[in-house]
C-alpha cells in the first residue's frame, strides 16, 4: 500500500524575462531532472517598465514550458514598485490588473487568475478589483489577515520559506515560497539544493498555485 504524498506547491516571484528575475535555466535544469514538476510562477507583467511581449523569444520558451504542463503563471503587480497594491485607489487598482491581464494577453502567455502583490502589498481597494475580475486565489501574508474575509476566492499563506532547510513533513499540504533570483536568501538558484533533496525525498506531490 503506497502511503499519501503531500502536496508541494513550488512558488517563485518576479519572473520575467530582465536579468535576473529570468530562471529559464533553472527552469530547465529541473524539468530535465524532474519532468513532473510543476513550478509556479508569479510574473510581473512590466517589470520596471518593461512589458513582457517586448521579448518573444523569452515568451515562446515560457510558452513551451506552460504547454509541457511545468510551470504555471500567476499575477504579480504590474510594474513591481514598493508596496505597489497597498496604496493604490479602487480606479487606479482596475487600470492596474487590466494592464496586467492585457499585457499577458499581448505576450500569447497564458496565466492562472492568482494574485500576489509586489513586497506584499495590499488594501482593500485592490482585493475589491481582484473580485470583480474574479481571481480565483489571493497569495498573501499574515500581515494583511484582516483583509481575508473580503476576497471571494481562496487566499493562500506560505509555510516554507525557501531558505530554510526543509518543510515541515507532517503538512499535507505545502506552499514553498521563493523567488526567481537571489534575494531573501529563497532564490530559486540559491535553493536548488533544497528543492532537489525535496523532489527527490518522493515524498511529495507538485502541483500547481490554482490547484490548491
Amino acid at each position: 500500500m503506497s502511503i499519501p504524498k503531500s502536496k508541494l506547491v513550488l512558488e517563485f516571484d518576479d519572473f520575467h524575462w530582465k536579468y535576473p528575475e529570468n530562471c529559464l535555466l533553472e527552469i530547465e535544469y529541473l524539468v530535465k531532472r524532474f519532468p513532473n514538476v510543476r513550478l509556479s510562477l508569479f510574473c510581473t507583467p512590466a517589470l520596471a517598465g518593461n512589458e513582457l511581449y517586448r521579448n518573444t523569444e523569452w515568451c515562446d520558451k515560457v510558452r513551451y514550458y506552460i504547454n509541457l504542463g511545468n510551470i504555471r503563471l500567476g499575477v504579480h503587480g504590474l510594474y513591481h514598485s514598493q508596496e505597489e497594491f497597498k496604496f493604490l485607489d479602487r480606479i487606479t487598482t482596475q487600470l492596474y490588473l487590466n494592464t496586467a491581464i492585457s499585457i499577458f494577453e499581448r505576450a500569447n502567455l497564458p496565466f492562472t487568475k492568482c494574485f500576489r502583490g509586489p513586497h506584499w502589498g495590499l488594501n482593500e481597494n485592490t482585493i475589491k478589483a481582484l473580485n470583480g475580475l474574479e481571481f480565483t486565489h489571493l497569495y498573501s501574508h499574515p500581515d494583511y489577515k484582516q483583509l481575508e474575509s473580503l476576497f471571494k476566492g481562496k487566499v493562500v499563506y506560505y509555510n516554507w520559506n525557501l531558505k530554510d532547510n526543509s518543510p515541515n513533513p507532517e503538512d499535507t499540504l505545502v506552499i514553498g515560497h521563493g523567488h526567481t533570483h537571489n534575494v531573501c536568501q529563497n532564490g530559486i538558484n540559491e535553493s536548488m539544493y533544497r528543492l532537489i533533496d525535496v523532489l527527490e525525498s518522493n515524498k511529495y506531490q507538485t502541483i500547481f498555485i490554482d490547484d490548491v
